[in-house]
């Protein structure tokens, strides 16, 4: 009796005092700067046991740039990239949108009247592509930083379980990127074009690579694994002559050597660095 006692007790507890796990959790992924447009991959995991009845949401994010103004949210129709197919354009989804609620926010939406038969994101440890937003960029563009809009916001992102909204901290989360964006420091001017050894290296799972651009070119610098398949497409832009860096995340990617390459009209160097999870 005693036994069943104490582990009658010990369930009481562990219901009691166990976490409360979320439903889904929103993260930005897989930063990507090609001809003037700067864009992000909003992915969702739903945790093995969950699941997701997919209603009309808006996600909506803060982001702010260096300089001040040199990124603007892009909107309307054809604004969101790579959107899902299940919830965009079928299944009793509209075409997903992008809008910008207010200074500095982008907002990306879920569009959809139904009333019952929503698509359903099955608990995974493979996360969900939503979509991909995107600013224009005018230059000099070197830092960028996106951050979730939650509660108490006057427009907080917006998640629905079908019909119900779900709650910011209690059955969705989200996961702000890294900082990857590019650092410019233009009070001494380089002489030469330059490409340095990444630091830390070897990395887990970030790591910064750092150059220099002696006067204004077209910079491409991208990432490469051994086999030579293209891992991320780091810089594609014009640059102002400075001294630049900028980050690489390698927590999608496993432990290895992989190769960075920067390439402009004058100049192409490739170096390598090891990433060890």
């Amino acid at each position: 009796m005693k036994k069943i006692l104490t582990l009658i007790i010990l369930f009481v507890f562990l219901v009691e005092f166990a976490p409360a796990q979320n439903k889904v959790t929103f993260d930005l992924r897989y930063k990507k700067i090609s001809s003037g447009v700067l864009s992000y991959a909003i992915y969702a995991t739903v945790p093995v046991g969950q699941v997701w009845h997919v209603g009309a949401s808006n996600i909506r994010i803060n982001f702010t740039s260096n300089p001040s103004n040199s990124i603007a949210a892009v909107t309307g129709a054809g604004a969101v990239d790579s959107a899902n197919p299940n919830i965009s354009g079928a299944n009793g989804y509209n075409a997903m949108t992008a809008n910008s609620p207010g200074t500095g926010i982008i907002g990306l939406n879920i569009l959809t009247f139904n009333t019952s038969g929503f698509y359903s994101f099955v608990g995974s440890t493979t996360p969900y592509r939503i979509g991909r937003i995107k600013f224009n960029i005018t230059t000099p563009f070197y830092a960028d930083t996106l951050k979730f809009r939650n509660t108490p916001s006057a427009t907080p992102t917006v998640v629905l379980d079908s019909l119900t909204p779900l709650v910011y901290n209690t059955t969705f989360a989200t996961a702000n990127p890294v900082i990857t964006g590019i650092a410019g420091n233009t009070t001494e001017l380089p002489k030469e074009f330059q490409l340095y050894q990444n630091y830390p290296n070897p990395f887990n799972p970030v790591t910064s690579i750092k150059f220099d651009i002696p006067k204004s070119s077209f910079v491409k610098m991208k990432i490469y694994d051994v086999l030579g398949k293209e891992i991320a497409d780091l810089v594609n832009m014009d640059m102002q002559a400075g001294r630049y860096e900028v980050n690489w995340n390698g927590t999608e990617n496993a432990s290895g050597i992989y190769f960075y390459k920067i390439e402009t009209k004058d100049f192409t160097k490739v170096m390598k660095m090891v990433l060890i999870k």
